[in-house]
């Protein structure tokens, strides 16, 4: 018997496309919380000499840019809320333009011009961060995806697919700094510039691939239009957002905390000399423990009694606990044991990883929730305040690298010799990477008790109630037509 042909949105057409059209996103988010710092701090040339200067600079406009975020973020998302249904749909054609625009920025940002003076490499970093960041904000993945089906076992698939492609895609870009190593000039000091040159290109044009492959889906197509009314009607009654919003603000901390220090962390604590193997090894960590927690957080799903709600609660939990013992430990000295250092950092990224998809479960959730409070969905405003969330993590991650940098007066140069590194950098560094993430991943358990969709009965509710609506709105359209 011949195996029978998956229909769409199951079909390999979209499955590809949801799988490949985030991974420019991808890279781009990790080069921004990953690497921006040390990129500006330690290889851009800013400020040369002047101890702590560049990272001022830096924290200065992340944090600038996290008081404009909070502006302009729901007015884009409200734009594509706005924008007219075309033939290709509504969300896919800013997803093309947008990918295109934001791989060229980033690749602009990370290749400031060496012999520019420093004032004019400060205008380009502030110019081109702030114009990235727009472009990440006008992608709207979790829209598109959204629209492809109302049905939460096809949803979850949808999510699981890109998810394992993102992680497998991330193995690459774990080495991204052993490869950036090679393709500097002596062989030492990394080449940033040219590394996101090599990775983001071709990255780039399988999103693009993706993204045309994908045939936007009409679940919400029969809404009518989003006035402002629609704003304010959305900020007084979708109480699931506003917690959702919260809770994953806060556990959201935990990995992008890690990720933000750990390149310096792991640069002193197991020596400038390991710097691309010891990054690399973390890199296949953070992978492995991912794709293992995508498999975790789908099997527990399918229990009896589950919602993404209460997945999300029990992966956040997962992280606390080796956080905790890393700062402890930290207290006492950086943690050079790599058979502790290891074993419980893979713990921490493995709640992380269980977390994700459940997470994006929870933001369509709140998507439905619109629709069954305001008869609207108003998938690129909730879209687009949850990308707010993502930079401001992103964004306050870095900023607080570069309190800690600032404080101590770090210096690339200086530091290059062990007996240099002052104690107040792994004591800076240990509590932003492992206490602060543990007690704000405490705050998320504590505030996403009082999601309203947290128990299976209430969440099964809301589902009913839109059902309903819609078949009284379709009998009512059959009887006008009689």
């Amino acid at each position: 018997m011949a195996k029978q042909k998956k229909q769409y949105p199951e079909d390999f057409k979209t499955m590809f496309g949801v799988s490949t059209m985030g991974l420019s996103q991808l890279f781009g988010t990790a080069m921004i919380t990953g690497y921006l710092m040390l990129y500006i701090t330690d290889y851009s040339g800013l400020y040369t000499g002047i101890a702590g200067k560049a990272a001022q600079v830096a924290t200065l406009m992340l944090l600038i840019g996290r008081i404009w975020d909070g502006v302009n973020d729901p007015i884009l998302g409200f734009i594509m809320d706005r924008s007219p249904r075309t033939k290709w749909g509504k969300f896919k054609p800013f997803m093309f333009i947008f990918t295109l625009v934001g791989a060229l920025l980033l690749i602009a940002l990370f290749n400031i011009p060496a012999g520019t003076s420093d004032i004019v490499k400060v205008a380009l970093i502030y110019i081109l961060y702030f114009l990235f960041d727009a472009a990440f904000t006008l992608l709207p993945i979790t829209p598109l995806t959204q629209s492809l089906s109302n049905d939460a076992i096809v949803r979850g698939k949808l999510l699981a697919a890109p998810r394992i492609v993102n992680l497998i895609f991330a193995i690459a870009t774990s080495f991204f700094i052993a490869a950036a190593i090679a393709l500097g000039k002596d062989g030492v000091t990394p080449n940033i510039g040219m590394g996101v040159i090599v990775f983001m290109v071709p990255l780039t044009v399988l999103s693009l691939i993706g993204i045309m492959m994908i045939k936007e889906g009409t679940n919400n197509a029969d809404e009518e239009q989003v006035v402002f009314k629609d704003l304010q009607s959305m900020f007084k009654s979708n109480r699931a957002l506003w917690i959702f919003l919260l809770s994953n603000l806060l556990a959201g901390f935990i990995y992008v905390f890690i990720f933000a220090g750990e390149a310096y962390y792991v640069k002193y604590a197991f020596g400038a000399e390991n710097f691309g193997t010891q990054t690399a090894i973390i890199g296949l960590l953070i992978i492995v423990a991912m794709i293992l927690g995508v498999f975790l957080s789908q099997w527990m799903l399918k229990l009896r009694g589950m919602t993404p709600g209460l997945v999300f609660l029990i992966s956040t939990g997962v992280s606390i606990v080796p956080l905790v013992l890393l700062w402890l430990i930290n207290m006492a000295g950086p943690v050079t044991n790599l058979i502790l250092f290891y074993p419980l950092l893979f713990l921490a990224i493995l709640g992380t990883g269980m977390a994700n998809i459940p997470n994006y479960l929870i933001l369509m959730e709140c998507m439905d929730y619109n629709k069954d409070k305001i008869a609207k969905s108003m998938e690129g405003t909730v879209n687009a305040m949850n990308q707010f969330t993502i930079k401001v993590q992103s964004a306050l991650a870095s900023a607080l690298t570069g309190v800690i940098l600032v404080a101590i007066g770090y210096d690339a140069e200086l530091y290059k010799d062990a007996a240099t590194i002052p104690a107040s950098l792994y004591s800076g560094l240990g509590f932003m990477m492992f206490g602060l993430p543990a007690i704000l991943g405490l705050l998320s358990v504590a505030t996403m008790y009082f999601y309203p969709l947290l128990k299976k009965s209430d969440r099964d509710a809301m589902y009913a109630e839109i059902e309903q609506r819609k078949l009284a709105a379709a009998a009512r359209l059959s009887g006008s037509g009689d």
